[in-house]
């Protein structure tokens, strides 16, 4: 058995501070890598652009690190179909990492009734008009994001007064480009954002991301904490709930919670290349490795 677990060849552009070690990112990968071998099967860690890789070569395709991906969001969906077309199975599910690479998902999930922030696209109706709708609502501040992103890259806060002229600066200099507008969740900067990783539906493990003082952006480039938590079992059954809900059936998923009105809320349902923390709970790797074979044993190549 030999398995492909793809990451990026290089970070993404909007990382333009010096990186000289970017194998520093990579832990989750070498950690499934050695939990493969346990299991009897060989694991490359392979770039996803990299045109050399013949994918016949493998059974599995995992796709994890390859956040470069939104530099080039449709040479990549167009690579995962041609290695789903070879004799190389592809998890997560292809379906659901195309679903996923677009962040318009949340405007579907929350039409199906999942918990979700509020949001809403800038092509969806007039600046003036979500700005309007946050008013009303109430919010003095927002969050606007770029439909296809990750890391915070391109996110502002702005005054929820302010949200009109925010978005046509924004649509002006991204012409074809769309945002998504969110109030900004009180919760972030007082209690912080969840992550529930899940593998085969099971719960691995809990962190809680907090961001540096001053900031918005949990992230731990942007000076943001990461730290393992033990969750409220109400909160695990609502995580659970909201990963049952969700139209496909991924192999890992990480939820992005933040609590809104009391009860958890998907800020983000990573299941294209969130990282795994498997640092803080070594054994997830090995599940995450055995449930990618199952299900390979399972439903075939």
């Amino acid at each position: 058995m030999r398995v492909a677990i793809l990451k990026c060849a290089r970070l993404p552009k909007f990382v333009t501070w010096d990186v000289p070690n970017l194998d520093q990112y990579f832990a989750d990968e070498r950690m499934l890598a050695e939990a493969f071998a346990g299991l009897g099967a060989q694991a490359e860690i392979v770039a996803w652009s990299d045109p050399a890789v013949d994918w016949r070569r493998y059974d599995l395709a995992l796709v994890r690190s390859t956040w470069d991906y939104i530099d080039a969001p449709a040479a990549f969906l167009e690579t995962l179909a041609r290695i789903e077309a070879s004799s190389c199975r592809v998890l997560n599910p292809l379906d659901a990492m195309r679903w996923n690479v677009d962040k318009h998902y949340l405007v579907e999930l929350a039409a199906r009734g999942v918990p979700v922030v509020p949001t809403r696209l800038a092509s969806s109706a007039a600046p003036e008009a979500l700005q309007s709708w946050l008013l009303a609502a109430g919010h003095a501040e927002a969050v606007l994001k770029p439909r296809i992103g990750g890391g915070a890259a391109g996110v502002a806060r702005v005054a929820a007064s302010d949200v009109a002229r925010g978005l046509r600066e924004r649509l002006t200099a991204s012409p074809g480009g769309d945002f998504l507008v969110q109030p900004l969740v009180r919760s972030v900067l007082d209690e912080g954002e969840y992550m529930y990783v899940f593998v085969d539906y099971a719960l691995t493990h809990v962190l809680l991301k907090r961001p540096a003082p001053g900031d918005f952006r949990a992230h731990g480039i942007y000076g943001g904490s990461t730290d393992p938590v033990t969750p409220a079992q109400a909160d695990v059954r609502q995580a659970a709930a909201i990963l049952a809900d969700l139209p496909f059936d991924p192999l890992y998923a990480r939820l992005d919670l933040v609590r809104v009105d009391g009860r958890l809320a998907i800020m983000e349902a990573e299941l294209v290349d969130p990282i795994l923390y498997f640092q803080h709970a070594p054994e997830g790797a090995a599940r995450l490795a055995a449930a990618a074979l199952g299900r390979l044993a399972r439903d075939g190549p």
